[in-house]
């Protein structure tokens, strides 16, 4: 009860000091929406997609042969340019050069020999080649590729069928490789008339298709950030070592004063971010419900108390004031940029990709993403209550060795 009141006590005394400074609150809460709204108008500018750009794929037939022919002849029948792919044939050396050149997303080789391989029932395999310069695209070409090989792995067991039927009896080789043949043609026409070539996959990309809203939610997400640090360094410039070694002769520790500099912290950057996502709400076609505001404080409450949590353990570990700001500017920039609120992931190395579930402001912006824009009806908050509870308890620790041995 004597550690509660401690607490209140000093969150109380945080909260006049903070209230004071109602100035640099204000200056607080117009800078980051000033900052943000020409930083991401310039980023969005750069990244927003344009959707006259179609997805360029070359087919590379170094087979030669009427299968081949006829098979990239149905594939690019099949798809319709207004679903925004084109498909061209044409040598290697010439889509070597187009890539280069930045005019085709990827080719697809077919080697020599692949049909003859494909009768004999023979692994059959098609090289891709990607251009580094247009990431994005490669998921189109992926499925692209994936869908040839699931034909033409169909039509090589129904080609196989055939060929166990009739190795039993004596035909001669002519008429095996027509009635081959016919069986490849009949099981293409079969397979085009009944739209399976191609599946077709709706996938939504918030970041593509509403590119406006996820900036605007961005913008919202990166200004509590800033808002949170902002606050926590306004409180952490009142507090001075002297002060500090007549706190600790009346019991006082850095549990105490860490806690309620974290709690009017969090206060401030929660009131403020409720502020500005009034108006940033009228934005959205999805209607929020109040389990969603709710779902949402909650997620806002977890990352708060993460972020902070993260600013006061590299305030507890490091005496120089100066490398304190900079260790915790940069954390704060890394943050966001680890969110995908700044850069979208999808633009993201593969490498980058796999390391983001380990941010916690990751998997934070992300959720709020799902319910602000998509309308998910359902949130996870284990893994962050997790962090949060480890996390607490590794300030307990700090706060406890830092009055130990300071």
């Amino acid at each position: 009860m004597i550690q509660l009141k401690k607490i209140a006590f000093f969150t109380t005394q945080y909260g006049k000091s903070i209230q004071k400074k109602w100035k640099s609150l204000l200056l607080l809460f117009l800078f980051p929406i000033l900052l943000l709204a020409s930083t991401l108008g310039i980023v969005a500018s750069l990244f927003a997609p344009s959707a006259k750009a179609p997805v360029t794929v070359a087919f590379v037939d170094e087979d030669q042969t009427e299968e081949t022919n006829m098979l990239l002849e149905f594939m690019s029948l099949s798809i319709d340019k207004e679903e925004g792919i084109d498909i061209i044939s044409m040598s290697k050396d010439a889509a070597n050069e187009r890539i280069e050149d930045n005019e085709i997303s990827a080719y697809i080789l077919f080697p020599e020999g692949f049909t003859k391989k494909l009768y004999k029932g023979k692994s059959v395999s098609l090289t891709i080649v990607g251009n580094p310069s247009k990431t994005v695209d490669s998921f189109i070409v992926k499925e692209l590729a994936e869908s040839m090989t699931r034909y033409i792995s169909s039509a090589q067991a129904n080609i196989l069928t055939v060929y166990d039927y009739v190795s039993n009896t004596y035909i001669p080789e002519e008429d095996l490789e027509k009635l081959l043949f016919d069986t490849f043609i009949e099981f293409t026409l079969y397979t085009l008339g009944s739209g399976q070539i191609l599946d077709e996959e709706e996938v939504t990309n918030i970041t593509t298709t509403s590119p406006t809203n996820y900036y605007v939610v961005a913008g919202w997400f990166s200004a509590f950030t800033i808002w949170l640090f902002g606050s926590y360094s306004l409180l952490r410039k009142d507090t001075h070592e002297a002060m500090r070694n007549r706190w600790k002769l009346l019991g006082v520790t850095h549990w105490h004063t860490t806690i309620s500099q974290i709690f009017i912290s969090l206060l401030v950057g929660i009131a403020f971010a409720s502020i500005a996502f009034i108006p940033v709400s009228k934005y959205f076609a999805v209607e929020l419900f109040i389990v969603d505001y709710f779902r949402l404080l909650l997620f806002v409450l977890l990352y708060g108390l993460l972020l902070l949590i993260g600013l006061a353990l590299i305030d507890l570990w490091i005496s120089s004031k100066k490398v304190v700001l900079l260790l915790q500017f940069f954390s704060v920039v890394l943050w966001i940029v680890s969110s995908g609120a700044l850069i979208p992931t999808i633009y993201f190395p593969l490498f980058l990709k796999n390391a983001l579930p380990l941010f916690f402001s990751f998997e934070s912006f992300q959720w709020i993403v799902e319910i602000v824009l998509v309308g998910r009806n359902y949130a996870s908050f284990t893994s962050l209550g997790i962090q949060t509870l480890v996390c607490l308890l590794l300030l307990w620790i700090s706060t406890r060795w830092k009055d130990r041995w300071k």
